[in-house]
């Protein structure tokens, strides 16, 4: 029952806090796209209306699912139902997992496609064969995922696999046309810096390390998320890559982190258990105060990747509201942005932003006719 009252405040909140979280500058580009995943999105706002909170429904339900699929795996791995429902909570709590589900991109559907095989391996394998070879044209992203069942099938000596994986690698790989390249200019950095901001730090460290105590008896979840991070570390020495093409992969295993824990810390006698309680404290209270310090970031700190999720809607309020209806920028992405809150494309005004002084001005015919601040919006409009 506590269980069910932390998930439906959980969603409570995902709700709300979707509801008011402007679109961003990638979810624009990625609505802009001709892929299946914008054809859908946008199909749903055409339908619903288009506004911050539709634009996010898609991904929170996909989400619930997701948990579902999620705690039915952790019965694989975990025998305690108590320990379950922790893993559950732990894995709804990741970083990652939270900017999936609230932000429009493709990072949810890869995690619901990957548990989607993954429950179906364990209970209905025929079919996770099928499902392996719908995704070679989903995604190139999958080609972690045949990179590591194919490292899975020579542990487990099964040819079988081995040779459909192989076969499905070099499908996915044409299909996309995915190329290795670049020079080494030294992405690792980068990389690791979004692994922990996915994780957060303490816990991104204590995740690498149930990964190698797993390493002793891997599964095949561990060969997959083992290659989605050791993948991505690998290409990150020679080229910048899409973070949202290897989290999921990575994300996942954090079954393995529970599993760990409760392990170590069940062998050892009470008298001998405080430094874990200590750890477990440190932990999921690191991992909370993360969470908290994300969510609130685009409301407390302007800079580049925060930013993006500010001004749009409140100009495009203001507009209408002065009857800019109509009107053209030069900023490309904030035009679109404010395409989406219904202000429409045309030539009677131009609109000039002005960034660092987040100052708005609008011409008609090359002579300013109005202009104000973003950050007096609610105050004094300045002519």
């Amino acid at each position: 029952m506590k269980v069910v009252l932390y998930f439906i405040i959980y969603y409570l909140f995902l709700f709300y806090y979707a509801s008011n979280l402007h679109i961003g500058d990638f979810e624009i580009d990625v609505l802009s796209t001709n892929s299946f995943l914008a054809t859908f999105e946008n199909y749903v706002l055409s339908i619903f209306g288009r506004s911050d909170f539709v634009l996010r429904l898609p991904t929170i339900l996909l989400s619930i699912v997701s948990l579902f699929l999620y705690y039915k795996i952790s019965q694989r791995y975990l025998k305690k139902e108590k320990d379950i429902y922790f893993s559950l909570i732990v894995f709804s709590l990741m970083p990652g997992f939270i900017l999936a589900t609230l932000l429009f991109n493709k990072s949810i559907y890869i995690i619901f496609l990957l548990l989607l095989f993954l429950y179906t391996f364990f209970y209905y394998r025929s079919f996770s064969y099928l499902l392996l070879l719908f995704y070679t044209m989903v995604d190139y992203s999958f080609i972690s995922l045949y990179l590591g069942l194919i490292f899975y099938s020579i542990y487990k000596k099964d040819n079988r696999l081995l040779i459909y994986s192989l076969f499905l690698l070099m499908i996915n790989a044409n299909y996309f046309n995915y190329e290795i390249k670049g020079h080494p200019r030294g992405h690792f950095a980068d990389i690791l810096g979004i692994y922990f901001a996915i994780f957060s730090p303490l816990v991104f460290l204590y995740f690498l390390y149930s990964l190698l105590k797993m390493i002793k008896t891997p599964s095949i979840l561990w060969f997959v998320s083992s290659w989605g991070l050791l993948f991505s570390i690998l290409l990150s020495f020679r080229q910048k890559i899409k973070i949202d093409d290897f989290a999921p992969f990575v994300i996942i295993a954090v079954v393995f982190m529970i599993a760990t824990f409760f392990k170590d810390y069940r062998i050892r006698l009470k008298i001998f258990r405080t430094p874990y309680k200590i750890l477990f404290v440190t932990l999921l209270g690191s991992l909370i105060l993360f969470d908290i310090f994300l969510l609130l970031s685009p409301y407390l700190f302007d800079f580049k990747l925060t930013s993006q999720f500010r001004y749009s809607k409140e100009i495009s309020t203001h507009l209408l509201r002065k009857g800019f209806n109509y009107l053209y920028c030069n900023n490309r992405r904030l035009c679109k942005k404010l395409y989406f809150y219904g202000v429409k494309k045309g030539k009677n005004y131009y609109l000039f932003f002005d960034k660092n002084s987040k100052k708005v001005s609008i011409s008609h015919n090359n002579r300013k006719i109005y202009s104000f601040y973003v950050s007096n919006l609610n105050k004094t409009d300045k002519k």
